[in-house]
């Protein structure tokens, strides 16, 4: 089907606003998911900034290592329901809706349940261990997802990004073109960790 110019340019407008819509309620879920369990855990187990500060900067390396193996392990899976919604992102690459298929959460919904797959085993380890560092990662997780849907979203859509994540662009289109590696979007540890930074060709 061919698509006249006006055409495009009402389908683009619409993708743009759905997904905006999606990005920023996604936005606000992962801030209540993170912040909320963050504030309560810290009042009732009142905990130090020092213990804060660890959490967080262990937080951002367990969320950019959960990103890594979702994106790897299971939006890469071939035949399963995951799978299927990512191929959809693949497949919107330069069409006139990829918008709608960039964020990484459709719904609110789907965006909790992220977080619960990871808060339930930072909060059983920490409670088992006596570790008062989960409010710290919980934060972190929230920061991450937050940051990574927006800079995912930059990438795809052409828009500004900070000098010091310009090559982040190239990084990630290259996942694009060869899937079976760079799976981390902006910041790739793990891919750097497990030998996946480099395209297999």
């Amino acid at each position: 089907m061919v698509i006249n110019a006006p055409g495009r340019r009402d389908m683009i407008a619409n993708s743009l606003g759905r997904g905006r819509a999606v990005k920023k309620v996604n936005a606000v879920t992962a801030s209540l998911c993170g912040a909320l369990p963050a504030i309560t855990l810290g009042i009732v187990e009142p905990s130090s900034v020092r213990n804060w500060m660890v959490g967080f900067i262990a937080g951002l390396l367990w969320a950019n290592g959960f990103e890594y193996a979702y994106h790897r392990f299971i939006l890469h899976l071939p035949k399963t329901f995951f799978a299927q919604r990512h191929l959809e992102h693949h497949a919107s690459v330069g069409t006139p809706t990829e918008a709608e298929h960039v964020n990484f959460g459709s719904s609110p919904f789907w965006v909790a349940v992220i977080f619960a797959i990871n808060g339930v085993p930072v909060v059983a380890v920490a409670v088992l261990l006596g570790l008062r560092m989960t409010p710290g990662i919980l934060l972190a997780f929230a920061v991450y997802f937050i940051v990574v849907e927006e800079i995912h979203w930059r990438i795809h859509l052409g828009e500004w990004l900070p000098p010091g994540l310009r090559r982040a662009r190239g990084y990630h289109l290259a996942h694009h073109v060869c899937p079976n590696a760079r799976f981390n979007i902006f910041l790739p540890l793990y891919d750097m960790l497990l030998g996946s930074a480099t395209q297999a060709q």
